[in-house]
């Protein structure tokens, strides 16, 4: 399957950047990959959190490639280019978070076909951490080492007790209603997106550029969640905070915590940094995207994921 390449990368200072193909799926699902035009230290594959886009991803790709990685986006099925036209392509939605596992499946699959430099090292954002902790559950030794920003080991989000709201969702789709809006959510609008109050960045200048492209480019953006990706999500986390979960994870983790945090839940990101057999948490200030915060805060935690790649990469 032929992939768009991202216009928005295509001019800058990673001239290399272009998509890799994905044969043999039934869903669409686009991987971009970008090299340093040096001998690479290794590739980092970024896992996006929900409705992101590789396009969201540009600065940071350009930050690692100047650091001296290729950089690998996958963009998850549903998000982004990687879904179908339909009557519902505006709402997230999957049926279980198993299907995301095989997104990184194939990813890591064409990764390889492609010759990526060793060693492989992951960055997981909010979902995309999460997917990564499931990931590495079974796979240990997948990737070298693992920096995620804002993990999704909980969610902030949910105003009712977490036993509750899993009673609720599955109650929900049980009933009929996984591909509904969850309480709350709705389609996506520009004229909503505003910088003031937003819990994703502290950063206004980085706040306008992402919702000018949502406003040029509106088949990127995304709504809000169903009942099912509610559900799914729900079950995916109870899964891991099972006991032996997070023990049985021996790659060597980072995980990087926003000080304001209101998406996801940063205790459940501190009880798994005590969990895990060798991760160190870091906290920061800023919002849940710290990716794209204030130059401080990134500039900060760039370094932080940088510092730690190369102690355990030896290079």
């Amino acid at each position: 399957m032929a992939l768009a390449e991202p216009e928005e990368l295509a001019a800058t200072r990673a001239p290399l950047w272009r998509a890799l193909p994905l044969a043999g799926r039934a869903t669409p699902l686009r991987l971009a990959f970008a090299e340093p035009g040096r001998t690479a230290r290794g590739t980092v594959l970024i896992l996006p959190g929900r409705a992101e886009f590789v396009e969201k991803y540009e600065e940071a790709v350009l930050d690692l490639c100047g650091l001296g990685f290729a950089v690998a986006v996958l963009e998850w099925r549903g998000q982004g280019l990687s879904r179908h036209d339909g009557p519902f392509r505006q709402r997230g939605h999957v049926e279980d978070f198993d299907h995301y596992l095989e997104d990184l499946a194939d990813a890591l699959r064409a990764l390889e076909r492609a010759g990526a430099p060793a060693p492989r090292l992951m960055l997981g954002h909010s979902m995309g951490g999460h997917v990564g902790l499931r990931w590495l559950y079974h796979e240990p030794a997948s990737f070298v080492a693992a920096a995620m920003t804002a993990p999704m080991f909980g969610i902030a989000q949910i105003k009712v007790p977490e036993p509750l709201a899993r009673l609720l969702a599955r109650a929900s789709v049980r009933a009929g209603a996984r591909l509904r809006y969850a309480p709350g959510q709705r389609d996506f609008h520009i004229a909503r997106c505003r910088f003031e109050g937003n819990p994703l960045t502290g950063c206004p200048i980085r706040f306008e550029r992402f919702a000018s492209l949502l406003e040029t480019r509106p088949e990127l953006a995304l709504g809000g969640v169903t009942w099912g990706w509610l559900d799914a999500s729900l079950r995916s986390i109870a899964l891991t905070r099972q006991p032996g979960f997070a023990e049985r994870i021996t790659t060597p983790m980072l995980l990087c915590q926003a000080a304001e945090e209101r998406i996801v839940c940063n205790r459940s990101i501190e009880r798994f940094a005590a969990r895990l057999p060798a991760a160190r948490l870091r906290r920061f200030p800023g919002r849940h995207e710290l990716l794209i915060e204030r130059d401080p805060i990134r500039a900060a935690v760039l370094a932080e994921i940088d510092s730690f790649f190369r102690e355990t990469t030896g290079g």
